[in-house]
């Protein structure tokens, strides 16, 4: 479906002499409605679309274009490779696009004048013929889709043309490489179309994938497959790692007795020997006094605060005490509050209620003899009635809660 020449094919893309500035929706339309990316281009969100495409290396890979449209300026689109991991000039360590200079900067952008149609078109083109290299796949879905694609490169020919060979009818299965870069529609088969499947896709007959979605970082391990370990290792393998010297000049004019002195006395192999001055020697004694010097800093730090820590400690101490004293005290009122709140023993209250019958009864009787003799002058009948009376209901009171106790049990 991507068809590249070194013409212009992009409906979308104008070119005039005088760079004048587009509006949000003008680059959107431009985008969407582009021969070449509408096909292979679905909508995430209002800001954001996935174009997917083919290298020359038979690679899919997929261009995020985040766009969004801001009320101040017109900002310059963010694009960004998903799914992956690999090394490529235009792309830094999170896989954004930062070769393409004008999207560089908003300012660049505008300047520019170009529609985000061409910007796109530009983007895709350099990675379609250089494509990035150490590519690992991280997403479940652009892995299917890197599958598929290898089986069909392996069942169709692969064939070189130098001329403008593709066109709308020449259908699909069919992927060309030269200046003019050819991408199979089997590639647009996992990305669902913005109004509707094409019409006999794997989507319009219900065979369609699952569509692709990024890994959870935060919630899942990825496990590396042995390809993706083959090629961790091969780039390993290939660092710049400075390899020991054969020889040493210093050592050459040196007797056995000398060097063997030297090896049993490290500091006079530093010095005598002239290694002190050798760039790896110096650069890890440099290290060796930088790790010193912070140690000493982070040491002097921490004795300075070494007398706070010690009062901190004491006032925590005495905190500790102070609560175990308090917790014990909370204790004793807890066990004091259950006795006084539990119900009291029958018996014992039957016991009680027979003894305070008995003081009732003793006390009106003392007092009816003692009216009955003179003992307490001055009492009229009322008045020797009404305490009687008083003190003796007291006592059948008591002695009918001890039969209704007596009863209960």
């Amino acid at each position: 479906m991507f068809s590249w020449s070194n013409k212009d094919a992009s409906s979308g893309t104008r070119r005039s002499g005088s760079k004048q500035q587009h509006t949000h929706q003008q680059h959107i339309s431009s985008f969407l409605t582009d021969p070449l990316l509408k096909p292979s281009t679905r909508k995430v969100n209002d800001s954001t679309y996935d174009t997917v495409f083919q290298t020359k290396d038979h690679n899919a890979l997929i261009l995020r274009v985040h766009f969004p449209q801001s009320p101040a300026s017109l900002p310059a689109p963010k694009m960004t490779l998903v799914g992956i991991r690999a090394v490529h000039p235009w792309i830094d360590s999170k896989m954004r696009v930062i070769g393409y200079d004008p999207i560089k900067s908003d300012s660049t952008f505008v300047k520019s004048g170009i529609l985000l149609a061409k910007a796109v078109n530009d983007v895709v083109r350099h990675f379609q013929l250089h494509p990035p290299q150490q590519l690992v796949v991280v997403d479940a879905g652009l892995r299917r889709l890197q599958e598929s694609l290898g089986q069909q490169s392996q069942l169709q020919p692969q064939r070189q043309q130098t001329g403008h060979q593709h066109s709308a009818a020449t259908g699909p299965s069919v992927t060309h490489f030269s200046n003019n870069t050819h991408v199979s529609e089997s590639t647009t088969a996992l990305l669902p179309q913005q109004n509707g499947a094409i019409k006999g896709s794997p989507e319009a007959n219900g065979t369609m994938p699952q569509p692709y979605h990024l890994p959870k970082h935060f919630r899942e391990v990825i496990v590396l497959s042995p390809e993706d370990q083959q090629q961790l290792g091969a780039t390993i393998r290939n660092l710049d790692i400075p390899s020991a010297p054969s020889y040493f000049e210093q050592f050459e004019s040196m007797d056995r007795k000398t060097m063997t002195e030297m090896i049993d006395s490290p500091s006079t192999l530093l010095t005598e020997g002239g290694l002190a001055h050798h760039p790896l020697v110096e650069e890890i004694l440099a290290l060796k006094h930088t790790i010193m010097e912070a140690n000493l800093q982070q040491a002097e730090s921490n004795l300075k605060q070494e007398v706070e820590l010690k009062t901190l400690y004491d006032d925590v101490k005495k905190l500790q005490s102070q609560l175990k004293v308090k917790v014990e005290e909370v204790n004793q009122l807890q066990r004091r509050q259950m006795e006084l709140c539990k119900p009291m023993d029958k018996k014992k209250i039957i016991q009680r209620l027979k003894k305070g019958k008995k003081e009732s009864f003793d006390e009106s009787e003392d007092l009816a003899h003692d009216w009955l003799h003179g003992s307490s002058p001055g009492s009229n009948l009322d008045e020797f009635i009404d305490r009687f009376l008083e003190v003796r209901i007291v006592h059948h009171v008591r002695a009918a809660k001890m039969e209704r106790l007596g009863n209960a049990q």
